[in-house]
């Protein structure tokens, strides 16, 4: 496993060339739709906050949910302070489920009772962090490796469980039935830039999933 360090983070390019040699499918996805690297993202409280609340729902359903937190919070930025100073209710208007809200309540607990626990990920490779953030209520393996690949940039990470990532798979390397082992099989050639080939797969599934000539 890559450690994670300033030098290597996702290395967009290079992470390109070596899934289009790699890959021929992956590679004829990327001369399609021509990727562009992704905005930096802060991995602080509310990122979590905001991957909890969007877990298996929509894009647009997760951004309108969490536009509704940010307003409640007047737009500034989600503290684990505030969401313990804020009632239920409140956060339950927001469209959050009843397990999501008390989700985000222990989540805001943990971050209270272990102010250091940010910078101590930051220190861990992709496997440790993912490991760590699993044992926190509510957060599971997707939600782990959507915080590692996103908010940590950490260029090896495979976003298991990801319902559009197993879609892309299935329609690009026509396996019908899906499982995780012909995941393993197929995703190993990616390594070790996983983290960008996801971001392929999702950015050509938005695109509408054209196939290529």
């Amino acid at each position: 496993m890559i450690k994670k360090t300033k030098e290597n983070s996702l290395d967009f390019k290079n992470a390109l060339n070596h899934l289009s040699e790699e890959d021929e499918i992956l590679g004829k996805v990327i001369k399609q739709i021509k990727p562009k690297e992704p905005d930096k993202r802060e991995p602080n409280f509310e990122a979590l906050v905001r991957i909890i609340s969007g877990q298996q729902l929509s894009s647009a359903a997760a951004s309108t949910i969490f536009s509704r937190l940010k307003h409640l919070f007047e737009n500034k930025e989600i503290t684990p302070f505030q969401i313990k100073e804020t009632e239920s209710h409140a956060i339950l208007k927001c469209g959050l489920s009843n397990a999501k809200t008390r989700y985000i309540q222990n989540l805001a607990e943990f971050f209270l009772e272990k102010p250091e626990f940010l910078n101590e990920l930051k220190a861990k490779d992709s496997d440790e962090l993912i490991e760590s953030l699993k044992k926190i209520k509510g957060i599971g393996i997707w939600s782990a490796s959507i915080f590692a690949l996103f908010y940590l940039n950490h260029p090896d990470v495979f976003a298991w469980g990801d319902v559009t990532i197993k879609k892309a798979i299935r329609l690009l390397y026509e396996e019908e039935n899906i499982d995780d082992q012909k995941i393993k099989k197929i995703t190993y050639k990616w390594k070790p830039y996983r983290s960008t080939a996801c971001l392929v797969l999702w950015r050509w599934i938005d695109e509408g999933a054209v196939k290529f000539s």
